[in-house]
């Protein structure tokens, strides 16, 4: 017991040598360190010491997690916000509380806060809606929960066809995004119960090199919520819609791998169809498209493409019954 008493006390004089030995640093120095961690770390370890909260309250520090064009975003932004007032730790912070709207309020962009990766969201108006523009179909209207000025209403369809399209080098490089139909269903809407699937489709166009090999196959969706129902595939729950923290719906349309870089230009392409069934609809709400980093359940929102595809597939493997295993 006393051997392990005094194991423990030298563990603990280790790392207080090894703060104290990082104080000598100059505050220059940590910062340079702490940027190589993640906002939240950094949030953390100010609370180390004087010089650790110096070093993590830097503006050198945290534009290092700001994106290189945040000044263009800005820039575009309808209501253009007062950078030079701020610092930018809080600037960072502005741009992830809160959606900025760019481009004339047609597009919304806010930074994924564990990461400071971008996220984009296509208003309704932006939005590619066959019959969009026929009153009779479709109609525009204000929402008071919506980010957007607008969201587009269904009224009266039998074929369903929406489609948005973005720049990928809008996007973070170097990272696994998903993209999002955000929406509503009204208490009379139709042709969106029980399973009626819609296709989804998310894929990448234009860009050289691009890694197609974790870019999403056409899908099934359902507008539904999956809690309400049992999936025909119990393996991919993520295609039922769920409840989003402000009040809408979402539901997965695919995702793709921005590998950035010298690989930019291009567009990913994102559509939801039913032009087959013949199902009557109305009722659809829809506030946008959105795309988003993927992020873990650890907070950590840059997987490697490889570990994802290879990771869902033993999850595959392992949900599979004994008994088909036995059969096979």
């Amino acid at each position: 017991m006393e051997r392990a008493g005094k194991e423990e006390v030298v563990v603990v004089e280790n790392s207080e040598d090894i703060i104290n030995n990082m104080e000598r640093l100059p505050e220059g120095c940590i910062s340079d360190i702490l940027s190589l961690t993640t906002p939240a770390d950094v949030c953390r370890s100010s609370l180390v010491s004087t010089l650790f909260k110096s070093a993590a309250d830097s503006d050198a520090l945290w534009e290092k997690f700001l994106p290189p064009d945040y000044e263009k975003i800005i820039a575009r932004a309808s209501n253009p916000i007062s950078s030079a007032a701020l610092s930018k730790k809080e600037l960072y912070y502005r741009l992830s509380d809160d959606p900025l709207l760019i481009d004339d309020g047609l597009k919304s962009i806010q930074l994924e806060k564990s990461s400071g990766k971008k996220c984009i969201m296509l208003g309704a108006k932006e939005l590619a809606i066959v019959w969009g523009d026929t009153p009779q179909y479709w109609f525009y209207r204000g929402c008071p929960d919506s980010r957007f000025a607008e969201v587009a209403e269904l009224r009266s369809v039998w074929w369903l066809d929406i489609r948005g399209k973005l720049e990928i080098q809008l996007l973070s490089p170097n990272t696994f995004y998903v993209a999002y139909l955000v929406f509503k269903l009204r208490d009379c809407a139709d042709g969106f119960d029980d399973y009626e699937p819609i296709k989804a489709k998310v894929e990448v166009i234009g860009q050289a090199g691009g890694d197609t090999s974790v870019c999403s196959e056409e899908r099934l969706i359902y507008l539904c919520a999956g809690e309400e129902h049992s999936p025909p595939d119990p393996l991919e729950p993520e295609y039922f819609a769920r409840d989003r923290r402000d009040g809408w719906m979402e539901v997965e349309m695919g995702h793709f791998y921005n590998e950035g870089g010298d690989n930019g230009g291009g567009e990913v392409h994102m559509s939801v169809l039913e032009t087959e069934r013949g199902v009557h609809k109305r009722g659809l709400i829809v506030q946008g498209m959105e795309l988003r980093p993927m992020v873990y359940t650890d907070g950590h929102s840059n997987p490697d493409p490889n570990e994802l595809r290879s990771s869902r597939n033993r999850s595959r493997r392992e949900d599979v019954p004994e008994e088909e295993e036995e059969e096979e």
